[in-house]
């Protein structure tokens, strides 16, 4: 299951306002301390796997978290042993800028990930990083059918490519996932 998938920190937080033009915080263009403690507050409150401070924190400032980003420190996060050499080919080994639902799936965080995507705008689903990848991508890689669900649910788009011209059906090989897929896929087209 996805809880089992999260990496161990080497230690290093990663934690920063991402300042680059390709992915702007959306923080209303703020890089003021104030912005920049409540992005870091957001995303430690993700690592350490607190619920209960995300969520308050999602109350609190629903729109300027669910579209920010932060860009981890290299070898901070990382995918698991038995797949990574898959995530390298099929995402590619660049990560960019995450928003907090894609650190949270990435890191193994289910339970926190689901509660940001309950707070996501509908067009926020299919925010793109790394190489045009999405959550979307990312849960189906890791073999999450519960949080592909959500996704598809939230209207995530199933026929999306990544920039290495993967789509997410191109991510597993898992039946359930496949068939999950196949379902929203369906319901995407009526």
């Amino acid at each position: 299951m996805l809880s089992t998938i999260g990496k161990v920190f080497n230690g290093q937080t990663g934690l920063e306002e991402n300042k680059s033009d390709d992915a702007p915080s959306n923080m209303g263009g703020a890089t003021n301390e104030a912005s920049e403690k409540l992005i870091q507050e957001f995303f430690g409150a993700i690592q350490e796997g607190d619920t209960d401070t995300v969520r308050q924190l999602l109350m609190d400032h629903k729109t300027n978290l669910t579209r920010a980003r932060f860009k981890p420190e290299p070898r901070s996060v990382g995918f698991p042993a038995e797949i990574e050499r898959d995530a390298y080919t099929l995402l590619g080994a660049y990560l960019g800028p995450l928003t907090g639902l894609q650190y949270a799936i990435l890191t193994g965080r289910d339970g926190i990930a689901k509660d940001i995507l309950d707070s996501t705008f509908e067009q926020d689903v299919d925010a793109r990083f790394g190489n045009g990848n999405t959550a979307l991508h990312l849960a189906v890689l890791l073999g999450a059918p519960t949080l592909v669900s959500a996704l598809i649910e939230r209207s995530a788009d199933i026929t999306l490519k990544n920039k290495r011209g993967y789509s997410v059906v191109d991510m597993s090989d898992n039946p359930d996932i496949l068939c999950l897929l196949k379902a929203g896929t369906v319901e995407q087209e009526e």
